[in-house]
């Protein structure tokens, strides 16, 4: 009955959260639901109890969705007003640490200096970079910070960050940086509720500190992010390594590794218990039965690691999970780890609904439940009757093979929700984890426990057995990277429709169903192969010769756009910038890409060498295919640039200049010209002396230098203009070399230095493209440019409101389609005489987001 229970009300829930967008729908669900239950009842394959259970089990779902699952934001980011202002909050949860940075979450209580501040509510995440102390759960903190909404990209298919942190009820970001950015107003002195919080808190600091003095490289990060939980030392590379060997789960706290604890520590109390003298035995059992204790002391190592870790809610989650399993053991129901599954998860979406769409309690239920399945289909499959001598050793084979089936099972299972959210199939994952899962959670992971508790008991600065953990780490990582070079390895893919994944699982739950007949069974499992063998190929439709199509990427302050030619050629120009934690070119290029069903780009422009117009290029170039690399020829000496120049080396890419006259491409109708930096070469091919790029690498300077192109493909005309500014405007103007195009990317994010009438006027577009971030420092888009734009007719588009912003085209017809990532998201319904066609706009635009952008 509980798993009855469990999935209508996880079917409620889903109902819930499409409720305030598709309401007639969900009322014509209901009503379907209803008619289907009675037809059961009607036809003795379902009892009125159990129908009627079903039934108000997803109406709960539904109506506690509405009830709770709903987030109103505070005014916190509207009382801040635009301006830095002093922040005054409590820390709420466990700081999380990086390589030159730390992340709290603050309460906060006042707003403005004193005596004038007032009293305000709302959760703010703080970011610290370069911090000179430590604070903990509890502290009361002061910091002066510009205040910001919850703000990420928006782009089709992509991660929704604002969404995501709403969903975690944070109403509003800040940044500070350097020594004594923040300052600790007062600490618990007394016993509170933050007490055994701040003590978990110094443990925390006290590990990371010695472990930071005594391990190097990859191993450092691996170490915090397995035993306290701070993945933020871990290198993009290492991250990738994990990633495409199917391992990532690894570098974080789940369930396996809490999992994997409760195993240890359930059989080595068992055990023990068991290996006690006879009258010993005897006497403990009169009392409680060894699994009984081995399951309750069980509970304490759990617990404390989870702890150790900071609590994080997929980790909570997992501990709730263990918890629940091993109150099974103790009240008899071991073999029932479906019960324990629905338990768990029913105490989870209790109390946070929203934790149904996180993909950590997607992958860990998952996970749990195919390792469920597995097992019971195992255990009816297996031969009965008592074992005879012959077959004791045979025992570690079968061990083995049942972990060969577990291992496959949660590979298998796993596969749709990792292509969909991360663009990758892992199909070396099922031998990586059986080598690696071992490893890490019967060596590394108790290794790396036991020096934390050691240090915590024994006190020191460096880490006990810091040179065996170190060992023991780099042969994991030097283990992975080794695996990761298995050509095609890093097999990435297009994201499976949700109507895929549904059949998909389908499809795998009837081939394993063992009172199904063989035929059935085997035609389902085929389709299921096959269904994925069509993720892997991920083949792009056959050009039709007629359709052009030009995005915008929204890359936050920065510019990155996607040329996709009638013929198939695809041109990429710029590559947004890369951040400490943030690539623009693996978090927004490459998913595009690949679910665009791109893995070839023939040519990458990068107008000019700043961190938001090629930052991002770097990671494309060595994930990509690229035919040709066009640049100004201009070099500077920043690490962006030394890692571009790097990735090309790699791919054996030389940097081709592009300058005045030049044709990028010319594919039938369709031509790139290059209309700036101008032609001035000396002799051997390079700036002449008297060139204004000479020795240039900063300023305006630089952005008039920009690689500035005009795409002509039959009537539709894009100009795309980097970051020039008035001087090489009024170049362009005097020279004759701009004319009037239909779609503009307008310069550098719409400043006020690009600012040059007589420019606009003689281009005249029919829409304008501003990529600009939200939020930004500079104040971009300056008002008076908007408005010049605007005067000239222009439909004027900008990434930081409307997201993507892509335009199609047909050579045969003048007619422009312009459509943003805003427009593709759903509207709440309103009572009114509109709401029939709301619902139908909401309706198609859900449905193009479960088919796939």
């Amino acid at each position: 009955m509980l798993l009855w229970i469990t999935v209508s009300f996880l079917l409620g829930l889903v109902l819930g959260s499409y409720l305030a967008f598709l309401p007639f729908v969900i009322l014509l669900i209901l009503a379907f639901a209803a008619l289907v239950l009675l037809r059961l009842e009607r036809a003795g394959r379902l009892t009125i109890q159990r129908g009627c259970v079903a039934y108000g089990s997803l109406l709960a779902g539904l109506l506690y969705w509405t009830a709770f699952a709903t987030h109103t934001p505070s005014r916190l980011v509207e009382q801040a007003g635009l301006d830095p202002v002093r922040i005054v909050g409590s820390v709420t949860e466990a700081v999380r640490h990086a390589q030159g940075r730390s992340v709290i979450m603050l309460a906060v209580s006042r707003l403005g200096d004193e005596p004038h501040a007032r009293p305000v509510e709302g959760r703010l995440r703080l970011t610290w970079r370069n911090p000179d102390r430590a604070v903990e759960q509890g502290d009361q903190v002061a910091a002066t910070a510009r205040i910001r909404a919850p703000s990420g990209t928006l782009n089709p298919g992509g991660f929704d960050y604002a969404a995501y942190l709403e969903r975690r009820k944070i109403d509003a970001m800040a940044s500070v940086s350097g020594p004594g950015a923040l300052r600790v107003v007062r600490s618990p002195t007394e016993w509170s509720r933050w007490t055994p919080w701040r003590v978990i808190d110094a443990w925390r600091d006290r590990i990371r500190r010695a472990a930071v003095d005594t391990l190097t490289g990859s191993a450092l990060g691996i170490y915090l992010g397995i035993i306290v939980g701070d993945a933020g030392y871990l290198s993009p590379e290492v991250r990738d390594a994990f990633m495409a060997t199917g391992t990532v789960h690894i570098l974080s706290i789940s369930g396996s590794h809490l999992g994997l604890i409760a195993f240890l520590s359930f059989f080595l109390i068992k055990g023990s218990c068991r290996r006690l003298p006879p009258l010993w035995l005897l006497a403990l059992s009169r009392r409680i039965t060894p699994t009984r204790l081995a399951a309750l002391l069980t509970i304490a190592p759990v617990t404390f690691y989870t702890l150790l870790a900071g609590a994080e809610v997929a980790t909570v989650r997992s501990l709730v999970m263990i918890l629940i399993f091993l109150l099974a053991v103790w009240l008899g129901y071991e073999q029932n780890l479906l019960l324990a599954l629905a338990s768990a998860a029913l105490l989870i979406l209790l109390h946070d609904p929203h934790a149904l769409y996180e993909i950590s309690f997607q992958l860990s239920y998952l996970s749990v439940l195919a390792i469920a399945l597995v097992l019971r289909w195992r255990t009816r499959e297996a031969p009965t009757g008592i074992p005879g001598p012959e077959a004791q050793g045979w025992e570690r084979l079968t061990w083995f093979r049942e972990y060969v089936w577990i291992t496959g099972g949660v590979t298998l299972a796993t596969i749709p929700l990792v292509a969909y959210y991360f663009n990758q199939i892992a199909w070396l994952g099922l031998l990586a984890n059986l080598l690696v899962v071992p490893l890490a959670g019967l060596l590394l992971v108790p290794l790396g426990l036991g020096s934390a508790v050691w240090l915590l008991l024994a006190g020191g600065e460096s880490l006990p057995a810091g040179p065996l953990n170190q060992a023991f780490l780099d042969l994991l990582s030097g283990l992975v990277t080794l695996m990761a070079r298995v050509p095609a390895a890093e097999w990435h893919v297009a994201s499976p429709t949700i109507p895929a994944m549904l059949g998909f699982f389908t499809l795998l739950y009837a081939a394993a169903r063992s009172g199904w007949g063989t035929r059935l069974r085997w035609s389902c499992a085929i389709a299921a192969v096959l269904i994925l063998g069509w993720w892997c190929w991920s083949p792009r439709g056959h050009p039709d010769g007629d359709t052009l199509r030009v995005t915008f990427l929204d890359v936050g302050q920065g510019d990155a756009s996607v040329i996709e030619l009638p013929d198939g050629q695809v041109v990429l120009i710029d590559g947004g910038a890369t951040y400490d934690t943030l690539d623009m070119g693996r978090t927004v290029l490459g998913p595009y890409l690949w679910d665009r069903h791109i893995r070839r780009l023939d040519h990458a422009i990068g107008t000019h060498p700043q961190l938001d117009h090629v930052g991002g290029l770097a990671w494309v170039i060595r994930t990509f295919q690229v035919g040709r690399y066009w640049g100004n020829g201009i070099e500077r000496d920043e690490p962006f640039y030394h890692r571009l120049r790097a990735a090309m080396q790699a791919r054996n890419l030389a940097e081709s200049r592009a300058e005045e006259g030049q044709m990028i491409l010319g594919s039938g109708p369709c031509r790139l010209r290059v209309l700036n930096p101008p032609a001035t070469r000396d002799p051997a091919g390079g700036r002449t002396a008297g060139h204004p790029a000479s020795g240039m690498t900063s300023g305006s300077g630089l952005n008039n230098e920009s690689v500035v192109t005009v795409l002509e493909c039959g009537p539709h005309s894009f100009l795309f203009t980097a970051d020039i500014e008035v001087a090489a405007q009024a170049r362009l103007s005097l020279a004759d070399r701009s004319s009037r195009v239909r779609v503009l990317k307008v310069p550098h994010h719409g400043a006020r230095s690009s600012l040059h009438a007589p420019w606009i006027s003689q281009v005249r577009p029919e829409a304008a493209v501003i990529s600009v971030g939200r939020y930004n420092p500079y104040g971009h888009p300056a008002a008076d440019v908007v408005a010049a734009y605007e005067r000239t007719g222009a439909r004027l588009f900008r990434t930081d409101r409307d997201g993507a912003v892509w335009v199609t085209a047909k050579l045969s017809s003048p007619s422009l389609e312009i459509h943003t990532a805003r427009e593709t998201l759903p509207e709440p319904v309103r009572v009114g005489f509109s709401m029939l066609g709301v619902e139908r706009r909401n309706l198609g635009r859900m449905w193009h987001r479960w088919m796939g952008p």
